[in-house]
């Protein structure tokens, strides 16, 4: 049983571990390839904008209303859509990614 419980929390420890580089400091979750989703979907009608050019705000308001963005319907399946605002929040220039410390 030793052996059972030492396994699964050394288990444990390395999947959290493996997941700290995914978090932004301010605990915004980027999930692996957001970046990458990021550029192929917003690239694919527009010159994609740097996510420091928003705050988080701008970008919460802009990921909200795909369906008439720039007066087009870039509605996206939930999990595209998710993965490009966290990036876009971790990333934003108030966001835990681009905070400076004063």
């Amino acid at each position: 049983m030793k052996a059972f419980v030492k396994g699964f929390v050394l288990t444990f420890a390395a999947a959290l571990l493996a997941a700290g580089p995914a978090l932004a400091d301010g605990g915004i979750y980027v999930p692996p390839g957001a970046k990458a989703e990021t550029l192929t979907e917003c690239g694919a009608c527009h010159t994609p904008f740097s996510p420091q050019t928003h705050r988080m705000i701008d970008w919460r308001g802009i990921m909200a209303d795909l369906a008439d963005h720039m007066g087009e319907d870039a509605q996206l399946p939930e999990k595209i859509r998710a993965d490009i605002e966290a990036y876009l929040l971790a990333n934003a220039s108030d966001g835990p990614n681009t905070r400076s410390e004063k």
